[in-house]
């Protein structure tokens, strides 16, 4: 499916389809933006619009590559962004993505992608397609922006959950909240890795503004520093995330194991009191006919008196040591 908006000389924004893209090269002020929703389908077809609409043979071919890392290249008319879009918010921070391409010059915005774009869905709905009234490149940054402020929106919820997890720690329940908190962890990974990219895309594209561009960009300046800031936030607050995480789970391993020891000290302690305990009742308790010892009418309970006395010694001793 192929959706156009083209500006008029009245500043309105007339929607249609790649009909529009005659009447947009026969009117040298107008600007357009044609959005394309391939489907995996027609891929050819929409191959030719491309290249008819001047873009690179080869950003086309990244553009249908289902798994090719986010991106951003400069070329003498244009410019192309290969950006990590989503398509669905499936759960705490997973994410549905797909690949969308941008093709920005000084009056046509492209963007390509296979699956619904939760961002364009969005600047539409908001009727931030006026933008395209400024620039395509401020456009462009529009949607960029919205889409990141999805990401944004679902990552600072996310502190909810760290909290959660941090009091099930404290009260006790800390395996659960340890398993999770490990799933927490890889899903954060995933999200970085995305996010670090698109700080490389708004960075690249914020010092290329002091250099020779194909287009003015003067007027897209402060929406892409705000691109730029939002991406800088994500990346900051999901190594952040991820950070609280392996504090949290390092924590609960510490405390598990002091538990542990204090449970290994008590055990020691009881078992030094009776393993003296435990020889003087080996030696008699042995089946010797003769154990001089054992004549004596008090023996037994001199034995038990020295038992007492070792074990109260012992014990006397390990609390003065506050092992227990």
């Amino acid at each position: 499916m192929i959706r156009t908006y083209l500006t008029q000389k009245n500043n309105d924004i007339v929607v249609g389809n790649e009909t529009q893209i005659d009447e947009w090269r026969s009117t040298p002020d107008s600007k357009i933006w044609v959005d394309i929703h391939h489907d995996g389908d027609n891929l050819s077809d929409i191959e030719e619009i491309l290249t008819e609409l001047n873009c690179h043979p080869l950003t086309i071919q990244d553009t249908f590559r289902k798994r090719h890392p986010p991106k951003i290249e400069f070329f003498d008319d244009h410019i192309f962004i290969l950006y990590r879009g989503i398509s669905e918010v499936v759960d705490d921070l997973v994410f549905d993505h797909q690949t969308m391409g941008f093709f920005i010059s000084e009056r046509c915005l492209i963007t390509v992608h296979p699956q619904q774009a939760m961002g364009i869905n969005k600047v539409v709905k908001n009727n931030d397609v006026r933008f395209l009234e400024t620039s395509p490149m401020a456009l462009a940054m529009k949607i960029l922006h919205t889409s990141a402020g999805i990401y944004l929106e679902h990552v600072l919820e996310f502190e909810n959950d760290i909290s959660n997890k941090e009091d099930q720690i404290q009260e006790g329940f800390g395996e659960n909240a340890l398993t999770e908190l490990a799933l927490y962890k890889s899903r954060l990974i995933k999200v970085k890795r995305v996010f670090n990219y698109h700080l490389s895309i708004s960075q690249q594209l914020k010092d290329y503004q002091n250099s020779p561009a194909p287009f003015p960009m003067e007027e897209s300046e402060h929406l892409i520093n705000d691109v730029d800031d939002r991406f800088e936030r994500l990346h900051s607050l999901t190594q952040m995330h991820y950070d609280i995480c392996s504090d949290l789970i390092d924590s609960y391993i510490s405390i598990t194991s002091h538990q542990l020891n204090n449970t290994m000290r008590v055990l020691t302690v009881i078992t030094a009191v009776f393993v003296p305990l435990s020889f003087l009742a080996g030696i008699y308790g042995m089946n010797f006919e003769y154990i001089p010892e054992l004549q004596y009418k008090y023996a037994y309970f001199v034995l038990i008196t020295a038992m007492l006395i070792i074990s109260t010694g012992l014990i006397t001793f390990f609390k003065r040591k506050q092992w227990f």
